[in-house]
């Protein structure tokens, strides 16, 4: 079981097929695709290749859905434990300093 940064593409007819990497920790990555809850492919590719892939994918239409557990044959483990992907951020009292003398 591993955890997978999941990407979806919705087609207008509403399904979906999706696309999910997982950082191995050696400089690799495992890809996975397929229809929706269904990613059976797989292939081993350098992690630099897979983050440009997952550019590639938003550029296409994907949208990042989140963190998601899969098994060894790509179902979900947990589909409600998808978690939304973070993105960087900043704490404002980090950088501006405490007190309640700044107004935006």
């Amino acid at each position: 079981m591993k955890s997978f940064a999941l990407y979806r593409y919705t087609h207008p007819d509403g399904t979906a097929k999706e696309w999910a990497y997982s950082h191995l920790g050696n400089g690799t990555a495992e890809i996975r695709w397929g229809p929706s809850n269904q990613l059976r492919q797989c292939q081993i590719k350098p992690l630099r290749e897979a983050q440009e892939r997952a550019q590639q994918k938003l550029g296409k239409g994907y949208r990042p859905i989140g963190t998601i557990w899969l098994d060894d044959a790509g179902r979900p483990v947990n589909t409600h434990a998808v978690r939304p992907l973070r993105k960087n951020t900043v704490d404002l009292t980090t950088l501006l300093g405490p007190g309640d003398s700044f107004y935006f």
